[in-house]
């Protein structure tokens, strides 16, 4: 059986995103991201209006993948807050894995320093930020007493990770980036999570001797 063909849209999108992360955003102009695509210069402005509105696609796509995992896939996982920021290393791993994997555009657009568009970094970093935010809800959760420190920790382990990951080609980084998580995490001085606090309160009472 045949795969799929990817629409029109797919191919921009993909093509844009691989070339924005391996060749900048900058340096990939329209005709490069055509060629990547393979479809007409008329397909680009029909379903986008500009190379401005194909990046703004390729940042909503990556951040709503993000946001996907904080909000939906994290959540619904039974263990508790701090396996779970482990668990998000396996959602790195399974990312890292894919075909379609060529690093992380905010990343690389936070990295460019191209003063004449500002807003290409603006809206980076503020995906980005949104992203981090999330990041440390998780870890307020795991009950971890200096919750901005270890954020900042992971997050570096997370980032290292994907440009390893995207240097490499070799998945299994984001499994060394989880086992130095579980390092971190070990060292950590934590308090009772909030869901730990409501179990602990909504177990009953244990019987002292008098």
């Amino acid at each position: 059986m045949k795969e799929a063909r990817k629409s029109i849209e797919e191919k921009l999108l993909l093509a844009a995103r691989r070339l924005f992360c391996r060749a900048g955003i900058h340096a990939t102009g329209v005709t490069r991201i055509l060629e990547e695509a393979g479809v007409a210069r008329a397909s680009l402005y029909t379903h986008y209006g500009s190379k401005e509105n194909l990046l703004k696609a390729v940042f909503d796509t990556e951040a709503n993948m993000w946001f996907h995992w904080f909000d939906l896939d994290l959540p619904h996982l039974k263990c508790s807050p701090r396996e779970r920021i482990l668990a998000l290393f396996d959602l790195l791993e399974k990312w890292f894995a894919k075909e379609d994997f060529f690093g992380c555009v905010f990343i690389n657009a936070v990295a460019e320093h191209e003063k004449d568009s500002r807003w290409v970094k603006d809206i980076a970093s503020a995906y980005r930020d949104q992203i981090i935010d999330r990041l440390r809800s998780l870890v307020v959760e795991s009950g971890a007493k200096d919750p901005d420190m270890l954020t900042q920790k992971l997050g570096l382990i997370i980032e290292g990770a994907i440009v390893t990951a995207m240097v490499t080609q070799n998945s299994q980084r984001a499994y060394i980036a989880r086992l130095a998580a579980e390092d971190i995490l070990r060292c950590m001085e934590y308090t009772l999570s909030p869901a730990e606090n409501s179990a602990s309160s909504a177990a009953p009472a244990s019987m002292e001797p008098v």
